[in-house]
């Protein structure tokens, strides 16, 4: 049970007679109502309050629940004055009186200090002018049926044409009935009673023939004493609640990432002694990387070697970034910056067009994602940043470090600025290990994000010498992909 809907049930069980216990000694409510109509009666007669119209009886099939029998029902408007309306006023910085408007009513609570000015006439202001006890409810909008008692009201203040005012004839059903406003069942009947298809609204014929349950005044005062009472408590679940609620939706993020950290280093499957050594791989990967170079396929940069120092398994390699891709300039590449690429070089899809890859591409998975190409003349001049089936591209600004393996049934095309484009030594690993590993050290990329408004993947010179890559023998490799899915499959399905 949500902390919303356990204060609902306890509102709930309050208008039924059900939250505390009735004491017959207590005089029933049918002698306050009595005392009630007598008053309101006075007040007419001394020409206080103006004579309302005469609101039907109730029968006993509009009694929505039953009640004990020390209470009873009434309508709305037989134990206030007449409904009235608010003022209508623009805002202004100075004048006569504060214009209490539905925005300046939040939390319950209204900082009179912004709340603006308005002139009202003086024959009005006597009518209008809001007293403590007074309800202003919603009549309009989102926020129709939404009430606030008017508390220790030290300004002189009016309130705005959307609102709509109750005076109770007797302030000491006050609490029972601002309780009572916030009940389910209060909310059922605001729901009934509104009317409009576009802005819903209620207007004071219709809140005046709300039915509302009346107890004893000394059971309203139990009542009360019981809900404010409880509140607090319901205040306290509420915190526990809410701390259960973050732990209940990281805890599927915070298993999943603790399954990929044990599967990194080692923990998750059985080494296997027949499995050839990545060790030797990764020294063949390394004689490559000269040969590559020798042969100007590959540039000259300096790295700095990674090396396993007991963190991970005997036959397990660490290798850069540029040891476990191909060997040549095109295998680990940046979309193209600057002027290289601008809309105004766009062309409809067509024949002899080539797609941009973009990095919605990478986050939605979708190699269909976008709808921009260029000709086949300025896909040439681009050929460096040209993606194939087998690459994998990573995003690399604003959601950052999302990867897409690029499928056999693809566009020919090149991928824009946002992405880096990947081209795995599928000898040495996995690919979808690949992806695995790269979203295991995602915190660590983003960590090193660069840019402010919008953050970008860390540069390729600190992806390509800081970031160590764990490299397992290839068969453990497909393994720990199996198991991963496997138990990754088995959490979503907890999480339910």
């Amino acid at each position: 049970m949500t902390p919303e809907q356990l204060k609902a049930s306890i509102l709930q069980y309050a208008v039924e007679g059900k939250l505390v216990k009735q004491d017959p000694n207590d005089e029933p409510a049918s002698e306050l109502l009595k005392r009630i109509e007598n008053e309101k009666a006075e007040l007419i007669r001394e020409g206080k309050i103006k004579k309302s119209k005469k609101l039907p009886a109730i029968s006993n099939d509009e009694e929505p629940f039953d009640i004990p029998d020390s209470w009873e029902w009434i309508r709305l408007g037989n134990i206030c004055e007449p409904i009235r309306y608010g003022f209508t006023s623009s805002a202004k910085d100075n004048g006569n009186s504060k214009l209490v408007r539905i925005t300046d009513i939040q939390n319950n609570n209204v900082n009179w200090n912004n709340v603006p000015f308005c002139d009202v006439p003086k024959v009005k202001l006597k009518d209008l002018q809001l007293k403590t006890n007074d309800i202003l409810i919603a009549r309009t909008g989102g926020t129709v049926g939404k009430s606030f008692v008017v508390k220790n009201i030290s300004e002189v203040a009016v309130f705005a044409s959307y609102l709509i005012r109750i005076r109770l004839i007797d302030n000491e059903l006050i609490d029972f009935v601002k309780y009572f406003l916030d009940s389910p069942y209060y909310w059922q009947m605001i729901s009934l009673k509104q009317s409009g298809t576009g802005q819903p609204n209620v207007n004071a014929t219709k809140l005046s023939e709300i039915l509302i349950p009346i107890p004893p005044i000394e059971e309203q005062k139990r009542i009360v004493a019981k809900i404010e009472k409880l509140m607090p408590l319901v205040d306290e679940y509420a915190e526990s609640y809410n701390r259960l609620q973050k732990i209940d939706n990281e805890f599927e993020d915070k298993l999943k990432q603790s399954v990929l950290q044990y599967a990194m280093e080692g923990k998750l499957v059985k080494q296997n002694l027949s499995d050839e050594s990545a060790i030797n791989n990764l020294k063949e990967a390394r004689e490559e990387i000269k040969q590559a170079i020798n042969n100007k396929k590959l540039r000259n940069e300096k790295y700095l070697k990674a090396q396993n120092n007991g963190e991970y398994p005997k036959n397990w390699a660490v290798a850069r970034l540029k040891e476990i891709c191909e060997k040549n300039n095109a295998a680990i590449k940046r979309g193209p910056f600057g002027s290289s690429i601008t809309k105004s070089m766009f062309v409809p899809k067509g024949k002899d067009t080539f797609k941009i890859y973009e990095q919605g591409n990478a986050i939605r998975k979708d190699i269909n994602y976008g709808s921009y190409y260029i000709t086949k003349d300025k896909f040439e001049s681009l050929r460096a940043f040209e993606v194939k089936p087998g690459d994998i591209i990573i995003s690399c600004a604003g959601t950052i470090g999302e990867t897409f393996i690029i499928p056999s049934k693809m566009e020919p095309g090149i991928i824009n600025q946002a992405l880096l484009k990947l081209t795995l030594d599928t000898s040495i690993i996995d690919k979808d290990f690949f992806l695995l590993e790269f979203k295991s050290i995602s915190s660590q990329l983003k960590l090193h994000a660069k840019g402010s408004a919008i953050k970008n993947l860390a540069s390729l010179k600190y992806l390509k010498n800081k970031v160590s890559f764990p490299v397992p023998p290839l068969e453990e490799q497909k393994r720990i992909v199996k198991n991963v899915e496997k138990i990754m499959k088995a959490i979503s399905e907890l999480s339910k």
